[in-house]
Parts: structure tokens; C-alpha cells; sequence
């Protein structure tokens, strides 16, 4: 299974009505990126059709936002200083430390694969899935849609389709779009 993350997500849906909806996020290599948000059983707030703006640009965010950890804090250093900057950081450190060449040799090994791997991320492309569990949307079975958000309005475009056309568009198995009942109470 290729699912990167997983997480019930609240959201502040119509007339202030607090909502919420399950998230899965499905990331291999050299697949597309993939949101599944997938409707909640819950008597009241709004539906993930209905807030379907709301929830993509903030789980973009979430996907873009900076993180902590020590890796983390590396690439964004390295993403966003100036070449010339990460230069002299990297003469300084070189003159402090007792074996510069493994320094500067594990520095340009990370500035390197951050590279690498910022140009794969920004080429993926993020595809968004909507879904209903049997018994939660309008009809008694579960349904599927690709949606699309126009890139200046957000303005959704919804193509309902089969879980196997889903899984034939996104190249992962049909069973990573499996999100147990459970986890929608």
C-alpha cells in the first residue's frame, strides 16, 4: 500500500457548521500524488461535495506547509537561501571541522538529493478523488469521483466514475482506495 498518510480532518463547512471528513493520502514513486476525502457519517455539516474547495486548498496546504524535522529544516534551507549563501555556510563549516571532506561530501550529497526530489515532487501531478461509502451519499452504493479545480477560481469539476477507472487513472490498486467503515464513523 502506498498510503503516505491518513487522518480524520475537521473542517468549518457552511454557516460556520463544523464538519469533518476522512483523508488519505496515497504517494509511490512515479505515480501521481492522491487525496481521497471521503464523506463522514455524521447527522449534521456539510458535505464533502458541498465543501469540496474548502477541503482541497487546505489540504494543499497542509501537503506544501514546512515541517520540522532535521531533514526538513535542511531541504527548506537549501530550497530557499541562495546558492551563494549555502557556499560560504559550507566554506565556514568546512574550516571548523576535523574531517571537512566527509562534511562536505555528506553536505553535497543531501543538496543533491533534496534537488532530485523537489523537481519529482513539483512535476507530480495531485490528483483528488471524492468519496461516498455505500449508504452515505445520495444513492445506496459507494461512488467515485475525479476532481478537477479550475487553477485560478478553485471552481470543482466532479467526473464520476467506477473504482476501477479510479485505479486505472492513478495507477494504485484498487484496495490503497479502500477506506474501512469504521473509519468514517
Amino acid at each position: 500500500m502506498a498510503i503516505k498518510d491518513e487522518f480524520v480532518y475537521p473542517f468549518t463547512g457552511f454557516s460556520g457548521v463544523q464538519s469533518r471528513c476522512h483523508i488519505r493520502i496515497l504517494d509511490d514513486q512515479d505515480k501521481p500524488i492522491v487525496v481521497v476525502y471521503s464523506q463522514m457519517a455524521m447527522k449534521s455539516g456539510t458535505s464533502v461535495t458541498n465543501a469540496a474547495e474548502i477541503i482541497a486548498k487546505n489540504v494543499r496546504e497542509f501537503l506544501e506547509r514546512d515541517n520540522v524535522t532535521l531533514m526538513q529544516a535542511i531541504q527548506n534551507y537549501i530550497k530557499k537561501s541562495r546558492f551563494t549563501k549555502i557556499l560560504d555556510d559550507l566554506v565556514r563549516k568546512l574550516k571548523e571541522s576535523k574531517t571537512p571532506i566527509v562534511l562536505a561530501l555528506d553536505s553535497l550529497k543531501l543538496a543533491l538529493e533534496y534537488r532530485e526530489r523537489y523537481l519529482e515532487r513539483t512535476d507530480k501531478p495531485l490528483v483528488w478523488v471524492e468519496h461516498y461509502a455505500a449508504g452515505l451519499g445520495l444513492g445506496p452504493k459507494e461512488s467515485y469521483a475525479i476532481v478537477t479545480f479550475h487553477q485560478d477560481s478553485w471552481t470543482p469539476n466532479w467526473d464520476y466514475v467506477s473504482l476501477k477507472t479510479v485505479a486505472l487513472k492513478t495507477g494504485y490498486p484498487t484496495a490503497d482506495f479502500d477506506v474501512p467503515l469504521d473509519a468514517l464513523n
